[in-house]
C-alpha cells in the first residue's frame, strides 16, 4: 500500500509541475502532498498521523491536508458498499455485529438490534457524529490503516471493551471501511480470547460463514498468528469492579462514564455497578465481593469511596478511586494535586499502572475513617455548605461555611483522652486526621498527616482566642500544610493511637465530610489496613 500511494504521489507531483494551468497545477500538487503523507503513514505504520480523536473526529487542519485522499476514499467506499453482496451490518455472535463504515441511514437498524456501542477500527476517516443523529452511543476508536493489523495491545483493548458492553446487555458493532479486513481481524481475536474457538481458522470460519466477503490478507493473517502465539495464547481477561454513584458531584458519572470505560478497558473488563436510592455503594460492594472481585474502583465523592473501602478494609482487596465528587479530598492526598485539575485522566493512569500501597485507616464509633474526624469549625463548615452551591462551585462552597464558623466563635467544653491520658479543654475546633490534603487547613497542625505512620494527628484550636487570633491560627495551619512543618505552639498539637472525646451533651461531628452526632467519640488507628492504587 505504501508503494502504491508513493507512486501515486510521485505521478501527481510530476503532472502538477508539468501542468500549464495554475489551478490544475495546485490541485495536482495538493493531491500529491496528500498521497505522500498517506504513504508515510503506511511506511512507518503510523495511523496516528490522521490524529483521530477519542470521539472519532479528525482535526480540520489534518482533514485539509488529506482532502484529496479522503474524497477518493469516500467515493470508493460508497461505490463498494452499494456493490457489496452482503448487508452492511451482520450479527456474528449474540449481540455482536460486524459492519462496514456506518452512515446516519444505519441508525434505525442499530436501534432495532439494541446496538449501543460502536468500535471503529479505522484511521482514515471521521467516525459518525453521534450527536448529530441524536443518539447516545458508546464509542471507541482503535486507529488502524487499511490492509494493516492492530497491535496486541489494541486487540486486548478491543476485547475488553466489547466484553464490558456485552456483559451490560448492550449490543456491539465492530466496523472498518468495508467490514472485510481490520474489523474481521478484531472479531477473530475476540472470539479466540473469549475461548469461543480453539484456532484462528475456526474463529475466522465462523465469521466467513455469515459474512461471505470477510477475509484477512496474508500479512494480517501472519501478524495475527504471531500475536496469538506470543501474547494471546494463554490470555485471561483481567476484571475489576467499578462502583459508581450517579449523583456525586451533580451527576458527573453520566458525563464521564464513556471516557472512563474507554481508558480502563485498555487493561480490564469492567463489571459496572451503579448505585440507586434503594441500593447503596456499600451493598454493591458486597455483591462484587461475592462475585470474587479483587480490585474495586469507587467512582464518586469521598462518601462513596468511604462506603466501598469500609467493605474491603483489612482484606486482600485493592481500592482504586475516580474522584467525581465535590471536594475529592482523599484523591487529592493519594493521587496528587493533578487529580484536582484532570481527575479522570490522572485516576485512570494510576489504576492502569497497578502500583499499590498499604495505608492506615481509623475507626470512629465503629465507622471507617480514611481522612479525618472533625468537631467545631470543621463540622460547622460542612453543615453550612449548601448542596446546590457545592454542585455549582465545588470546594468554594465551603468557604462561606468556614468564614461563618470563624465569626460565630462557638466554644465547646470537652474531655479529650489521648492513649489513656485525659485533658479537659475549651475548644473551637478539634480535627483528628489520618490523612488530609494541604487545602484542609484545620488538619495541618503537625504538617501534612502521614497516612502510614500508625498514628493519628490531633490539631486543636483553643477556645481562649478572639477572631483575629483564630484567623492568625488558620493562616499558620495553612502554611504548615504547604511546607509540612509544625504550626504555632498556641495550637494544641498531639499524636495518638487511641482517642476518646466527651462533652457535657451530644457532640456534632463529621467523618470524611459526612455529618454525625453522638454522646461520645471513640477513635483508634488501624495501621496498614487498606491496600490502594496510588
Amino acid at each position: 500500500m505504501s508503494f502504491y500511494y508513493l507512486m501515486g504521489a510521485m505521478l501527481t507531483f510530476y503532472l502538477g509541475f508539468r501542468a500549464e494551468n495554475l489551478y490544475i497545477s495546485l490541485l495536482l500538487i495538493w493531491t500529491g502532498s496528500s498521497l505522500f503523507a498517506v504513504s508515510i503513514a503506511y511506511i512507518f505504520q503510523a495511523p496516528q498521523l490522521f490524529r483521530k480523536s477519542s470521539n472519532g473526529a479528525i482535526p480540520f487542519y489534518i482533514r485539509w491536508l488529506f482532502i484529496p485522499f479522503l474524497f477518493g476514499t469516500q467515493l470508493y467506499n460508497s461505490w463498494a458498499r452499494r456493490a457489496d453482496k452482503v448487508p452492511p451490518i451482520q450479527e456474528i455472535d449474540k449481540n455482536l455485529f460486524l459492519a462496514c463504515r456506518l452512515f446516519p441511514s444505519d441508525i434505525d437498524e442499530l436501534k432495532q438490534n439494541n446496538v449501543t456501542a460502536v468500535l471503529d477500527v479505522t484511521a482514515e476517516f471521521d467516525g459518525l457524529d453521534w450527536s448529530s443523529t441524536e443518539q447516545q452511543l458508546n464509542y471507541l476508536n482503535l486507529p488502524v490503516l487499511d490492509h494493516q493489523s492492530p497491535t496486541a495491545e489494541q486487540l486486548i483493548h478491543a476485547a475488553n471493551w466489547i466484553q464490558t458492553h456485552l456483559d451490560n446487555n448492550q449490543g456491539v458493532v465492530v466496523h472498518c471501511a468495508l467490514g472485510r479486513g481490520r474489523s474481521v481481524l478484531v472479531l477473530t481475536a475476540y472470539l479466540l480470547m473469549q475461548a469461543k474457538h480453539d484456532s484462528i481458522q475456526s474463529a475466522l470460519s465462523r465469521i466467513k460463514d455469515i459474512r461471505k466477503t470477510a477475509g484477512l490478507n496474508k500479512h494480517q493473517l501472519k501478524k495475527l498468528n504471531k500475536i496469538v502465539q506470543n501474547k494471546l495464547k494463554d490470555f485471561t481477561p483481567k476484571r475489576l469492579a467499578l462502583i459508581a454513584n450517579p449523583v456525586s458531584g451533580g451527576g458527573k458519572w453520566q458525563e464521564s462514564k464513556h471516557q472512563i470505560i474507554q481508558r480502563l478497558t485498555a487493561k480490564y473488563v469492567l463489571d459496572i455497578y451503579v448505585s440507586t436510592p434503594e441500593t447503596s455503594a456499600s451493598t454493591l460492594t458486597e455483591q462484587a465481593i461475592k462475585a470474587e472481585h479483587n480490585v474495586f474502583i469507587a467512582c464518586g465523592g469521598d462518601g462513596t469511596i468511604n462506603e466501598v473501602a469500609a467493605k474491603i478494609v483489612n482484606q486482600r482487596h485493592t481500592l482504586g478511586m475516580i474522584p467525581l465528587g465535590t471536594t475529592n479530598a482523599l484523591s487529592h492526598v493519594l493521587l496528587g494535586t493533578v487529580s484536582k485539575v484532570l481527575p479522570i485522566e490522572k485516576s485512570c493512569e494510576v489504576i492502569l499502572a497497578e502500583q499499590t500501597q498499604t495505608i492506615d485507616t481509623a475507626i470512629c464509633n465503629n465507622e471507617l475513617v480514611l481522612l479525618m474526624v472533625g468537631i467545631g469549625m470543621g463540622q460547622k463548615m460542612i453543615e453550612l455548605a449548601d448542596r446546590e452551591q457545592k454542585n455549582k462551585n465545588g470546594q468554594l462552597a465551603y468557604l462561606k461555611g468556614l468564614w461563618q464558623s470563624i465569626l460565630d466563635q462557638e466554644i465547646q467544653e470537652i474531655t479529650l483522652t489521648l492513649d489513656g491520658t485525659p485533658v479537659t479543654a475549651r475548644v473551637k475546633s478539634i480535627n483528628i486526621a489520618n490523612a488530609a490534603p494541604f487545602s484542609t487547613i484545620l488538619a495541618q497542625g503537625n504538617g501534612s498527616p502521614n497516612w502510614n505512620d500508625g498514628l493519628l494527628d490531633i490539631t486543636v484550636v483553643p477556645g481562649d482566642t478572639d477572631t483575629l487570633d483564630t484567623l492568625v491560627n488558620m493562616t499558620e495551619l495553612a502554611f504548615s500544610g504547604l511546607v509540612s512543618t509544625s504550626g504555632d505552639n498556641k495550637l494544641l498539637l498531639q499524636q495518638a493511637k487511641n482517642i476518646e472525646i466527651k462533652g457535657p451533651g451530644s457532640i456534632k461531628y463529621v467523618i470524611d465530610g459526612e455529618e454525625r452526632e453522638a454522646e461520645k467519640l471513640s477513635i483508634k488507628v488501624v495501621p496498614h489496613s487498606l491496600q490502594i492504587l496510588t
